[in-house]
């Protein structure tokens, strides 16, 4: 069969040997959690913590990089200790794809496997053949990055050995989560396409792993196998005024065909921000349902249970680092994370910003307000929790004021207080339609 590496589920019989394993009985329920964009490191790449603590906290975009190893492994222990069936890194894992920090990540994922627990990655934009792959230090040097089929190699526990089947025009693949429910983990990320001045962002499936898609719906029908799908870059525009380079570029195809396909929920990234979108299509409806960073407050993640051809319901939970802070770590932000995060987002997600209202010659003190403001609004929209300050947001003072600012600022304010009605933390889907 074209297109595809068919992994072989039949066993040979050897003669003279009949012993039998025990068949385990599956629970109907299928457990699995999500998390994308965790841009993980190995810590041995910073040789300057105060360069590195500083890059991250004025860049603008308020991942928490100076505790990201911290966070992940507080992460996986938690992982371990609620025993999901599977977890998803839809993307983005590594920092810049420096090849040192995906064989850190692998190796710390490989906890998960050794507890029963099956990891299953797709590369985002940051993680193959990135040309920002470097040290922090002073000075910088730039380090290896990773091919596709290195990456793939590294990962080769988190889905790629072990998958159904696998596309060999791109680092796609089938995971069987149960005999009636597989799972599309599509690589959309372009890195033939990057240059020198960095990893391309946008992303798109290719046409030949379009014709591979068909084909696995076609042996899906056949073996009445519903599918459900992941990929890094949303499906469904999450926010109108976000760059449009954040939804697939062919995301009238993808959508045309997952309907013909029957494929009704997908799980993506890329945005940083927790929300969920649906397009009504000919044959049903389309979920895309995007997870925030781990590295954005409040550092969350998906928790599904899926009962195939009959329901999926999906919810979001902060890790406890708190806790995981006090057996493991005595710094104070960390045992005070829900605190310090918040705090952390709000300065940084602004710090770009600033200069807008300087250039409208603000004082420093009215300047201080609308950051802090701005900041307030950035915490609970990437966090998809907006409806919980939307109405009081609306109401005050500093909505009329931000929205009275230049075009760019106006139109960012906006777009996180338009809503589609739906909760960006949970939802339940009828699965059976």
């Amino acid at each position: 069969m074209k297109k595809f590496y068919l992994i072989l589920l039949s066993a040979m019989l050897l003669s003279g040997c009949t012993s039998e394993k025990p068949v385990v009985e599956k629970p109907e329920t299928i457990r699995f959690y999500v998390t994308s964009d965790t841009h993980l490191y190995n810590p041995e790449i910073v040789e300057n913590k105060e360069l590195f603590d500083d890059l991250a906290l004025n860049q603008g975009d308020g991942r928490l990089l100076n505790y990201a190893p911290e966070i992940f492994n507080a992460f996986i222990d938690e992982v371990i200790e609620t025993k999901p069936e599977f977890v998803l890194f839809t993307g983005d894992i590594s920092l810049e794809g420096e090849k040192t920090s995906h064989q850190w990540i692998a190796k710390q994922l490989s906890r998960l496997i050794d507890n029963g627990i099956q990891p299953l990655v797709i590369p985002g934009n940051h993680d193959i053949m990135n040309p920002s792959s470097r040290t922090y230090g002073n000075p910088s040097s730039y380090i290896n990055t990773v091919s596709a089929e290195e990456f793939a190699s590294i990962y080769s526990d988190c889905g790629y050995s072990n998958a159904l089947y696998r596309d060999e025009n791109s680092l796609s693949y089938v995971y069987e989560l149960r005999d009636n429910a597989w799972i599309l983990m599509l690589d959309t990320a372009r890195y033939e396409e990057n240059t020198v001045l960095g990893s391309e962002g946008t992303g798109s499936i290719r046409s030949e792993t379009y014709d591979w898609i068909e084909e696995i719906a076609e042996i899906a029908k056949e073996k009445n196998v519903q599918l459900i799908s992941s990929t890094h870059h949303n499906i469904i525009k999450q926010n109108e005024y976000f760059s449009s380079d954040n939804t697939l570029l062919n995301t009238l195809k993808a959508l045309r065909i997952f309907d013909e396909r029957d494929i009704r929920v997908n799980f993506s990234g890329h945005i940083h921000a927790q929300n969920i979108n649906t397009k009504e299509k000919e044959n049903g409806v389309i979920t895309d349902i995007c997870s925030s960073s781990l590295l954005v407050y409040p550092s969350q993640y998906g928790i599904v249970d899926y009962v195939p051809f009959k329901e999926l319901n999906y919810s979001t939970k902060a890790i406890d680092i708190s806790t995981w802070a006090s057996q493991n770590n005595n710094d104070p932000n960390l045992l005070d994370f829900p605190e310090y995060s918040y705090n952390y987002f709000k300065q940084s997600s602004t710090s770009r910003g600033a200069s807008r209202f300087k250039s409208s010659s603000h004082t420093a003190e009215e300047i201080a307000q609308l950051l802090d403001a701005k900041g307030t609004l950035n915490c609970y929209y990437f966090a998809g929790r907006i409806l919980e300050i939307k109405d009081s947001f609306m109401a005050s003072d500093f909505y009329s004021w931000l929205i009275e600012q230049d075009e760019t600022t106006s139109g960012y304010i906006l777009s996180m207080l338009k809503t589609n009605g739906l909760d960006p933390n949970k939802i339940t889907i009828d699965m059976s339609k």
